[in-house]
């Protein structure tokens, strides 16, 4: 027996236009039928908020890969927000209401509703916290339907900027290791996302002439949640054979002497908990070399 049941969503999206130059796919986050063998899709569906996709729903049904031989429905929602702490703000709202005695009751008598049951069928458990994501909690319930039982696990994993409400639906009890393996691959989709991408390079600013300061001008990355660092490189005349310079690490660098002849870049590392990319300028024009000073006068 399966059953599914399409939730509205807990959590409000905040996501302003034009947060990030090139926002993630908030479709790549939630689970794909390639994700588990013998999978079918059942529905999917986006909403846009701020010029992008900031949520996506996408429901499968498959065999349970995890020990079970039962018939499972998923339905995945992944959602996007403006910064980390709103999604911090939204899953603290979630657990607010999980928690409180009426928020628990309106779930319940909003499922009821939906199942056409009376809310005496729909027995919660207590809040679960897997250990995946940042304060993920699960919420396991059962529902009895005449003489069958159906059971289901509703899990918020918190990762980043990202809300993932996973739903797992069937009609034996679903593990914990269930839901926390499902969870495992949306949070790798996740990762894969929010890793910086670059968008435009960072530039550098100034003449390029001994006595003279060089300035970088930041790039742009598809995850405005990022810390940038910078390298000065030395080049040859052409632009090539760049080597670090020892201690350029700030956002300027002072050209001095032994330097005329070369040409520089800087290098740009956009980092975050997923990884940290790396970006390079366009080469200056060559440093002139410095005419000698004049003879002196007889």
């Amino acid at each position: 027996m399966t059953l599914l049941i399409a939730f509205a969503a807990a959590a409000a999206v905040a996501a302003a236009a034009g947060a990030a130059p090139a926002p993630p796919s908030v479709a790549g986050m939630t689970l794909a039928v390639a994700d588990v063998p013998g999978a079918k899709l059942v529905s999917q569906g986006k909403v846009a908020a701020g010029g992008y996709v900031s949520a996506y729903q996408r429901t499968l049904r498959f065999t349970s890969p995890y020990g079970r031989s039962e018939i499972v429905g998923v339905q995945s929602e992944g959602k996007l927000a403006g910064t980390a702490k709103q999604v911090t703000t939204d899953l603290g709202v979630v657990q607010r209401v999980l928690n409180s005695k009426a928020g628990r009751a309106g779930f319940v008598a909003g499922v009821a509703g939906k199942l056409r049951v009376k809310a005496s069928a729909i027995k919660l458990s207590a809040l679960r916290h897997p250990r995946v994501g940042d304060g993920t909690v699960e919420l396991p319930i059962r529902i009895q339907l005449g003489t069958a039982t159906a059971y289901e696990s509703l899990l918020y994993m918190r990762l980043d900027r990202v809300l993932e409400q996973l739903l797992v639906v069937g009609a034996r009890p679903i593990g914990q290791a269930d839901s926390v393996a499902l969870a495992r691959i949306l949070q790798a989709h996740i990762a894969q996302q929010l890793t910086p991408l670059d968008v435009t390079p960072p530039a550098i600013a100034g003449t390029a002439a001994v006595g003279q300061t060089l300035t970088a001008s930041p790039g742009t990355w598809s995850n405005a949640d990022v810390e940038l660092t910078y390298q000065w490189q030395r080049c040859d005349a052409a632009g090539a054979n760049c080597a670090d310079i020892a201690g350029a690490t700030s956002t300027t660098y002072a050209i001095v002497a032994t330097d005329a002849g070369s040409t520089f870049e800087v290098v740009e590392t956009a980092t975050d908990r997923f990884g940290a990319p790396t970006a390079s300028s366009a080469a200056t024009a060559v440093v002139p070399v410095p005419l000698p000073p004049p003879p002196a006068s007889p």
